[in-house]
Parts: structure tokens; C-alpha cells; sequence
């Protein structure tokens, strides 16, 4: 994928160089956006917030649990009994809402972070119109693009964050 957008640089390059079109490149850090953006905090702050009640809620059923797996133990209840066999559903379904809770808040995620990463290309769609660029190039350093060396005189990661409400 990197080598398409590289070779085609190179043609947008060759092409300006042979009309002597000026042709207004910049770079920008879409994941610092993503992330650094208030609404990605107060998402984040919103995600942390469901997560810590979700443990919450699982340590004491968990507690709930080991409880009563000592009540049983100190009472010698048989294996096969009815209360062996009413415990060991409660550990399933347990281990089922561990499970779904995990799926949810993995869900919860991955949609805040397609939302958030949506509204920034659309940001950057709209400051490179607005500001007549022909060209913005993702740098961040997460992710290792294709730009190995960006001046920061070309980088709009700042003016592209304070657009993003």
C-alpha cells in the first residue's frame, strides 16, 4: 500500500515539476488527533468510567462466588448434589458475563474509535479544502506510514486539531 502512494507522489511530483504547478503538500498526525481531541478524551474518560463499573460489578460476583464455594466446601455438600450443580451454573454464567462484558466494552471501543477517526478525516478533508492543499500525508509515528522525514513547517496536525470539536 505504501509503495502506491509513494510511486504515486512521485507521479503527482514528476507532473507539477513538468507544468510548473505549484502543488501544496503537508503532513498531519491523525493519531494524535484521534486521541488528543476533547471529544476523544471525554469519550475515553466515558469508556474508562463503564469499564471500572463493569470490574466493579464482576469482583463482587466473583466475591459472591468464592463465598459460597467455601459455604459448600466448609458444609461437605456432595459433588453431585443440587447445590454442587446450582453452583457450578452460577460459575458458567458467570464466566459467560465475564466474557460478554469483555465483548461489549472491546464493541464500545472499536465504534468510538471508527466514529472519532471518521469525523477527523472529514476534519482534514475540510482544512485541506479551506486551505487549498493539494496533498496531507499521514505521519504518525504509531503506525510507521510512508513519510520517513516531514519538516514541521508542513505539519497541520495543530491547526487540523483545534477544527475538531
Amino acid at each position: 500500500m505504501y509503495k502506491k502512494v509513494i510511486l504515486s507522489l512521485v507521479a503527482l511530483l514528476s507532473y507539477t515539476s513538468v507544468s510548473n504547478a505549484e502543488v501544496k503538500i503537508a503532513t498531519v498526525d491523525v493519531s494524535r488527533i484521534v486521541n488528543d481531541n476533547p471529544e476523544a478524551l471525554a469519550k475515553k474518560k466515558d469508556l474508562d468510567t463503564f469499564s471500572e463499573e463493569t470490574k466493579k460489578k464482576l469482583e463482587a460476583k466473583g466475591k459472591e462466588l468464592q463465598a459460597q464455594k467455601k459455604k459448600l466446601e466448609d458444609a461437605k455438600v456432595s459433588a453431585e448434589s443440587k447445590e454442587a450443580e446450582n453452583f457450578r451454573n452460577q460459575v458458567r454464567d458467570f464466566e459467560r458475563m465475564r466474557g460478554d462484558a469483555k465483548a461489549d466494552l472491546e464493541k464500545r471501543y472499536m465504534k468510538v474509535n471508527k466514529d472519532l477517526t471518521e469525523k477527523v478525516y472529514s476534519q482534514i478533508e475540510k482544512y485541506a479544502k479551506a486551505n487549498n492543499y493539494d496533498l496531507i500525508i499521514d505521519k504518525s509515528d504509531k503506525y510507521r506510514g510512508p513519510i520517513l522525514y516531514g519538516d514541521t513547517a508542513v505539519d497541520v496536525t495543530d491547526e487540523v486539531l483545534k477544527t475538531v470539536k
